[in-house]
């Protein structure tokens, strides 16, 4: 009953993201003036988007051992069976992130822009994107994350908030690995498709070290038919591991600061490597 109660809670907290996930970035009209200048760049001492209502304390579902490995197991199933369960990845993410969460909020820590980022804990939200995104450049930085978004019919409010990771540091360092999934899509330049999702997930691996995007990155190409595993296995894991290996850590990179940046001098700031195999098709 304990446990039963334990997954409830987290099905009900999750289904307003999944739910957001059908919807289309409508609301980013709301972004687009042309009567004012582009100017967002963050100051170290006085930027926090973080709004009121998230300044409030978290909402933290408290789990003990035994339910986080019972909820840890039912949910890696359910995600194995169907990788469209947003809710039961997000929650494998959290039971299985405090192996990996601590040692990601120390490299966090040891640098100046991943202390600042712990210290203010900026969020990525609707209400937090500059005004003038839409009118950015595509080859900039914030415009092609702008044409990403509305391509695909995404939010940055569709990710789910943290709920079971009672360190509030910890919290927002897989808050934060959420709320940037998108930005290393954009760099990558990998579309958001099954494959597509299986790459970031290698990348993902090898930057973060975290369970669930071991398990993702090893079990789910299994679902996926022949010639997309070979183009998994020959191409786009050896790119994410390379990617992965090389790049500046990116959890600790203050990408609000990089809107209007060049792309491609982005990439090469960051040491990131796009993807340039052969064009990833989900069929």
């Amino acid at each position: 009953m304990m446990i039963r109660s334990t997954l409830q809670s987290v099905l009900r907290v999750s289904s307003t993201s999944t739910t957001s996930n059908q919807r289309c970035l409508t609301s980013l009209t709301v972004l687009q003036s042309p009567s004012s200048s582009f100017s967002y760049c963050y100051s170290t001492s006085s930027f926090n988007t973080t709004t009121t209502e998230e300044k409030k304390k978290r909402n933290v579902l408290p789990t003990n051992l035994f339910q986080k490995v019972l909820l840890g197991v039912g949910s890696s199933l359910i995600a194995m069976y169907n990788p469209g369960r947003t809710d039961m990845v997000a929650a494998l993410g959290e039971v299985s992130g405090g192996c990996v969460l601590p040692h990601l909020k120390t490299k966090m820590m040891n640098d100046s822009d991943g202390r600042w980022l712990l210290e203010h804990k900026p969020r990525i939200r609707i209400e937090t994107l500059p005004e003038q995104l839409s009118s950015l450049a595509p080859d900039t930085f914030g415009g092609a994350y702008y044409k990403f978004l509305t391509d695909n019919g995404f939010s940055p409010d569709d990710r789910a908030e943290v709920r079971m990771v009672e360190d509030d540091d910890e919290a927002y360092v897989l808050q934060r690995y959420r709320e940037v999934h998108d930005f290393w899509h954009v760099l990558a330049d990998i579309p958001p498709n099954v494959p597509g999702e299986l790459a970031i997930k290698w990348l993902e691996m090898v930057q973060t070290g975290q369970p669930m995007c071991a398990l993702s990155a090893l079990v789910g190409p299994l679902r996926l038919p022949f010639q997309q595993q070979r183009q998994l296995i020959q191409h786009t894991a050896p790119w994410a591991v390379r990617c992965g290996r090389n790049s500046k850590f990116l959890l600790n990179v203050i990408y609000e600061n990089h809107w209007n940046d060049n792309l491609i001098e982005l990439r090469k700031k960051l040491n990131f490597e796009p993807y340039s195999g052969p064009t990833i098709i989900d069929k």
